[in-house]
């Protein structure tokens, strides 16, 4: 992917591809399909579009043709969950969590979780994961004194070095029970492998006076640009009007990868819907011969008692100057 000026960004239009999910095979095997991460046809081996992503049983991989309809094509990884997928050269590489959860007694439980390294070559086969980070190690991984937790990691070079971004600390939505991160973390290496040097102090927080992430931080999608870094922030606010927990995308960019400033909304969650529940995670490339932005973005509808299993699925923002 081109690195493009952050400034790109600024007068984009968004709009939404369709006004259902997009098609990745069939819904009632695949209830809950969530976490994309996606390579460009000019990015993969075999110059198709690839998504990886995960359901209840783990990491999913779908190629297409277009970008529009997808194929599955094997689980990479039984239940790991929040692929990212990141290249160097001809090597793949992807980084993903998997969840501990010990018993101690009835009614009584620790968790933990790990962020995970694996490398392929053709996207197909996958090396034997090994571990970079775990949850006991990283400041803020538990919130409230909560479950201790990591979420969703991806990585960029910067100023030399590879920086890991991840989520941490579980939050709990007051009404829907739903689970989302109250912050959003970051580690250095020289070493792409590791070993990480875990930053005490949080990129993003959730913060009871912000507008949009007075709930959670949510999931935040990293975006390396030439000149700064952008982030696509996966929020969730109390809306007041509607008296309930709410997501949205917020668009923020920074200098530094350290200190960012919101800029503006990127989507909102429908009233009604399929995705009127929450947006929980997303993915955006820039596809330089269609002067477009391709943001697949995962979400579910919104907690109804009457429906034990909720869907959640993924669906596609196009974004181009105005």
């Amino acid at each position: 992917m081109r690195f493009v000026p952050v400034r790109s960004l600024d007068d984009i239009y968004w709009y939404s591809f369709n006004d259902e999910p997009i098609a990745t095979g069939n819904p009632y095997i695949t209830p809950r399909l969530s976490d994309p991460s996606f390579l460009l046809p000019d990015e993969s081996p075999d110059a198709l579009w690839h998504l990886f992503a995960n359901t209840w049983k783990g990491i999913e991989h779908y190629t297409s043709t277009s970008g529009l309809e997808w194929k599955r094509e094997h689980t990479v990884f039984f239940f790991g969950h929040s692929p990212f997928i990141y290249k160097e050269g001809s090597i793949y590489y992807m980084l993903f969590e998997t969840h501990t959860r010990s018993f101690r007694r009835k009614g009584e439980h620790t968790d933990s979780s790990r962020i995970m390294l694996s490398s392929s070559s053709d996207l197909a086969l996958w090396s034997e994961p090994r571990k970079i980070l775990d949850s006991a190690d990283v400041p803020k991984s538990s919130w409230r004194g909560g479950r201790r937790m990591v979420f969703r990691p991806q990585l960029i070079q910067w100023e030399g070095k590879y920086r890991l971004y991840f989520g941490a600390g579980e939050v709990e939505m007051y009404d829907s029970k739903e689970k989302s991160a109250a912050f959003l973390m970051s580690a250095e290496s020289y070493y792409l492998e590791g070993p990480y040097d875990i930053s005490s102090h949080p990129v993003m927080h959730t913060d009871p006076d912000s507008a949009y992430s007075n709930l959670a931080t949510g999931s935040v999608r990293i975006i390396p640009c030439s000149d700064a870094v952008a982030a696509v922030s996966c929020t969730r606010y109390y809306d007041r009007a509607a008296n309930r927990s709410r997501s949205l995308m917020i668009l923020a960019e920074s200098h530094d990868g350290y200190a960012f400033e919101n800029h503006r909304i990127m989507h909102t969650t429908p009233s009604e819907g399929w995705s009127s529940g929450y947006i929980t995670s997303c993915d955006l490339r820039y596809k330089e011969n269609e002067e477009t932005w391709y943001c697949y973005y995962s979400a579910d509808g919104y907690p109804d008692s009457r429906i034990p299993l909720r869907r959640e699925a993924l669906g596609l923002l196009l974004g181009r100057r105005k």
